[in-house]
């Protein structure tokens, strides 16, 4: 699922909520009113906080939760459907293993969770596999 997608059904739970739940409308408006935004900060502060996450460990930034690898900017059932398996192919070669984990569950190209433990190149040939079910199911929604 992508990630606009996720939030958009994260916003509405929250309408959802704060038309329902009047108490909980008073405490998110709390928060919102309460909320400094990074422009209205002072400068000085910004730069300590900055500061703060240079002088870090290296190995805490590099095991923290908050760093995520993206998914590349890569729609794998669109190239499969313009180019071909092996123009995907090569689209996905140069791809680590986090990189291509992150390009299946950005499309939801893993339904089943089978592909958890598979390495880099069998996680590469799972994405050509799905992209092609995808274009085949879509080819045969419009044959009347």
């Amino acid at each position: 699922m992508s990630l606009n997608k996720t939030l958009d059904r994260l916003f509405d739970e929250i309408r959802r909520e704060a038309r329902r739940n009047p108490d909980f409308a008073d405490r998110l408006d709390g928060v919102l009113r309460a909320h400094v935004s990074r422009r209205d900060v002072a400068e000085d502060a910004l730069d300590a906080a900055d500061e703060a996450k240079a002088q870090a460990p290296a190995e805490v930034v590099e095991k923290s939760p908050e760093i995520v690898v993206a998914a590349p900017a890569l729609n794998p059932v669109g190239l499969y459907q313009r180019e071909g398996a092996d123009a995907l192919a090569a689209a996905l070669a140069d791809q680590d293993r986090d990189a291509l984990t992150a390009l299946i569950a950005e499309h939801n190209l893993d339904p089943t969770g089978e592909a958890g433990d598979l390495d880099r190149d069998a996680l590469a040939a799972h994405v050509i596999a799905q992209a092609q079910r995808r274009v085949e199911r879509d080819r045969k929604l419009f044959d009347y």
